[in-house]
């Protein structure tokens, strides 16, 4: 009885999922969550344009092992890193093919060079950006 309560408790502590910043909010995690753009809001008007229906989406991945930045784009891709300190994001190294096909691609790579913080509401995350725009995204 006692190995088989061992093996159980063994089972759950190893099986739970990595909680980020300490915190267990109910939302979607950062990391490992492929971040579709669905927008983006520019940062002196606030004006939102949102992303066309009939374009080939572009989305970002953030992942947990090397802190590996993965980029999407409509036709080219990026890699780089990232860091995170609570809600304080920055990303670094970012490397891109340049083939030029969409302006969605340059809002996407340029601002994702000025990022300062991100939000996680629900589905929906929000990368704020030093730079023209802030990028908003859902998960996949």
């Amino acid at each position: 009885m006692k190995i088989a309560f061992l093996f159980i408790t063994i089972f759950l502590l190893t099986s739970c999922e990595r909680k980020e910043n300490g915190t267990d909010t109910g939302q979607l995690p950062l990391l490992k969550t492929e971040w579709i753009l669905s927008s983006i809001q520019d940062t002196k008007t606030n004006a939102v344009t949102i992303f066309p229906s009939n374009v080939k989406s572009e989305s970002i991945i953030f992942t947990d092992s090397l802190n590996a930045l993965i980029i999407k784009g409509v036709c080219n891709g990026c890699s780089g890193s990232y860091s995170i300190r609570d809600t304080s994001i920055s990303t670094s190294g970012m490397s891109c093919t340049m083939i030029y096909c969409s302006k969605w691609e340059d809002y996407l790579f340029y601002n994702l060079g000025g990022t300062f913080q991100y939000k996680i509401n629900n589905n929906q995350l929000t990368i704020y950006s030093k730079g023209t725009y802030n990028l908003n995204f859902i998960s996949k």
